[in-house]
C-alpha cells in the first residue's frame, strides 16, 4: 500500500510540469510582446536581453523532471546542435526550479552536450510565465517575440521561422 501511494503522488508529480493550477489572470509573454528585461548566469558567463539585441533569441524552459520536458530534448537538442554556432541566433536553454547540478547530472546521464542556465528560483522564468513548461519563446532580431510553444517543442516551426 505504501508503494502504490509513492506511485500515485510521483505520477501525479510528473504530471504537475504541464498544468499547474493556473490561477485567474495567470501570466504568459505573447506574440508581439518584447523580451522582458533579465539577466542570468552560468560557469561560461552571464547573458542580457541586451545581448540578444539584433539576433532571433531562442529560450526554452524547461525541467529534467518533466515528462514532457524528456520528451521534448531530443528537439531541444536538434535545435540546440544547429544555432548553437550561428552568429544570427541565440539559444538560451533556461533550468526552472533547478540547480545547476541537478541539470547537469540529468544531462550527463543521457548524454546531452548542451549549455543551459538554471534558474532555482524561477527569477527570469517569473518575468516570462507563471506556469507551465516546456515553454518556447522566438523573438526577432528586434525583440519582439514572434513565436510562443506551450506544453511542446515543435522544431520545424522554429527552423522554419530562422532559416
Amino acid at each position: 500500500m505504501k508503494y502504490l501511494l509513492f506511485y500515485i503522488i510521483s505520477l501525479l508529480s510528473l504530471t504537475a510540469c504541464i498544468r499547474e493550477d493556473l490561477p485567474a489572470g495567470s501570466f504568459a509573454l505573447e506574440k508581439g510582446d518584447l523580451l522582458p528585461e533579465f539577466s542570468i548566469s552560468n560557469p561560461d558567463g552571464t547573458v542580457s536581453n541586451k545581448d540578444l539585441e539584433n539576433k532571433f533569441a531562442l529560450i526554452i524552459f524547461f525541467s529534467t523532471t518533466c515528462s514532457d520536458c524528456r520528451e521534448a530534448f531530443p528537439d531541444i537538442s536538434t535545435l540546440y546542435n544547429m544555432y548553437k554556432d550561428n552568429p544570427s541566433v541565440r539559444i538560451l536553454l533556461i533550468a526552472r526550479n533547478e540547480t545547476e547540478e541537478q541539470v547537469a547530472a540529468y544531462f550527463r546521464e543521457h548524454q546531452y552536450d548542451m549549455k543551459f542556465f538554471a534558474d532555482p528560483d524561477r527569477n527570469v522564468y517569473s518575468l516570462f510565465a507563471d506556469s507551465t513548461i516546456p515553454r518556447v519563446f522566438l523573438a526577432d532580431k528586434s525583440g519582439t517575440i514572434i513565436l510562443t510553444q506551450t506544453e511542446k517543442v515543435d522544431a520545424e516551426e522554429i527552423m522554419k521561422i530562422t532559416t
